[in-house]
């Protein structure tokens, strides 16, 4: 994963108008377009990357790189968002993330002051998590489905300051690129949805200009 630098003014215009599609009501009678849902998973895949990024300094396990590994947490790995069914696939995984967060946070507020940066930081990514989760809801009871979040399991415990550090960080890195994949396996569906409707429009073009038959 890449950091890229973006101007200000941008940063600020996405989270503008990122907050209000969060503020979106689950019942709304407007819910949110599938598009519209790209975009906040295609932010939110850049806060989980920098958010993995400061965690992974901040805790002093850089240099280790004990985090990146490979294997994926079995509840951040293979959503595949087609149909209501990926849709409350995903809505499960967010809320099993808003809860890892929640750990995260109560473990960090142990070592930290109230107001220090990462705590700052992972209650902005929890906000977008649970923002997600509204969203998903607004589509789903638009297809008349009501989400339902099966009893969570409580998260092993780690022993030690240590382990919570790390358990925490793989955590991150688990959701840093299950929000990464995501958000490119939506580029794509939304990449093939235009070409298909560039498609339609040819064709009916075509059905235009055909002459009549007398």
């Amino acid at each position: 994963m890449r950091r890229h630098a973006r101007p200000l003014g941008v940063l600020a215009a996405v989270a503008k108008g990122l907050f209000l599609l969060w503020a979106v009501p689950a019942r709304s009678a407007q819910p949110p377009t599938l598009q519209q849902i790209h975009a906040l998973v295609r932010h939110m895949a850049e806060d989980a990357r920098e958010l993995f990024f400061f965690y992974e300094q901040e805790q002093h396990l850089a240099f280790t790189r004990l985090c990146r590994t490979n294997a994926s947490l079995e509840w951040l790995r293979g959503t595949v968002v087609t149909g209501t069914g990926g849709l409350r696939a995903l809505h499960g995984a967010m809320a099993r993330m808003d809860r890892a967060l929640q750990g995260i946070s109560q473990h960090q507020r142990d070592l930290h002051p109230p107001g220090a940066p990462i705590l700052r930081r992972l209650d902005s990514t929890r906000l977008k998590v649970r923002g997600l989760l509204s969203n998903l809801e607004g589509v789903l009871h638009a297809h008349g489905i009501v989400p339902t979040v099966p009893t969570l399991p409580r998260l092993p415990a780690a022993t030690g300051v240590f382990q919570q550090k790390l358990e925490g960080c793989r955590i991150l890195w688990s959701y840093a690129r299950f929000t990464e994949q995501l958000s490119t396996q939506l580029e794509e569906r939304g990449l093939r949805a235009r070409r298909e409707e560039r498609r339609q429009q040819r064709r009916g073009r075509r059905r235009g200009r055909r002459p009549a038959r007398s």
